[in-house]
């Protein structure tokens, strides 16, 4: 897998979807949504207050829900976009440093998928939420905050291993 996903073609098609994808995100469809600058869609994914996430929405009218509803499609796309993106940039340093045999390396390939099923999860959850929010209960819409946390906590994670492979030296340049 590593190496198949480790191909610069793979990284750099995975890079421009990712970029395309976080572009329409994040600056036409999430501030549609809030009718500001998009960050009402991050404060309803942290928010692990169900009270306080459906004045969230209140806050969005019914057009801004009625575009969320519409265009979530969309941040299914983006998550396996950015998933995908560093799933490769991932597999590519470990490819070339020598690490495929590291369970230390290889692990946060797998969590970068991780964090695209955390998403998803997270949008469904959303979704569910914004089609009846009195009646979601606030276990589940506490546990979709958490699992949105993880899903955050995910990028910086694997933005911690590209920087520590990039700076160790190769298997191959050590010898």
């Amino acid at each position: 897998m590593l190496h198949l996903l480790g191909k610069k073609n793979v990284l750099l098609t995975s890079f421009i979807l990712m970029l395309i994808m976080f572009s329409i995100v994040m600056f036409f469809i999430n501030p549609q949504i809030d009718g500001i600058n998009g960050m009402g869609v991050i404060k309803l994914q942290l928010s692990f207050d169900k009270d306080i996430g459906i004045e969230i929405i209140e806050s969005w009218g019914e057009s801004g829900i009625a575009h969320f509803k519409r265009w979530i499609f969309v941040d299914y796309i983006y998550a396996a976009s950015y998933s995908a993106f560093f799933a490769s940039l991932l597999s590519l340093l470990i490819v070339q440093k020598g690490k495929t045999k590291s369970l230390k390396y290889t692990w946060v390939v797998v969590l970068a998928f991780a964090a695209c099923v955390f998403d998803w999860v997270e949008n469904t959850m959303e979704l569910l939420f914004l089609y009846n929010p009195s009646a979601f209960p606030d276990s589940l819409f506490f546990l979709h905050s958490v699992i949105a946390a993880l899903k955050w906590a995910a990028v910086p994670i694997a933005v911690v291993y590209v920087i520590a492979l990039m700076t160790k030296k190769s298997k191959i340049h050590a010898n």
